[in-house]
């Protein structure tokens, strides 16, 4: 089974390592597990997220390749 990890990063920086990974059956249960803990990950930033800040979630296999990336971006006006 393929193993996928979760990586978070606030503009270019990497603000959390998944060092661990997930093994998963496929790319599809990797987006089904990408799309919750990005939707818990945003809930949990609490405000913290500003006008102009980037934020992206990015799913690589262990060999480094990305499969996927959530990208939220917040703008002013």
């Amino acid at each position: 089974m393929p193993r996928f990890y979760f990586n978070v990063r606030n503009g270019d920086r990497l603000s959390d390592q998944d060092d661990l990974g997930q093994e998963l059956p496929d790319q599809h249960a990797a987006w089904e597990i990408a799309t919750r803990y990005a939707g818990d990950s945003l809930r949990d930033l609490d405000g913290d997220l500003q006008p102009e800040d980037d934020w992206r979630l990015e799913v690589q296999t262990e060999d480094g390749a990305r499969v996927f990336a959530i990208s939220i971006r917040a703008s002013q006006g």
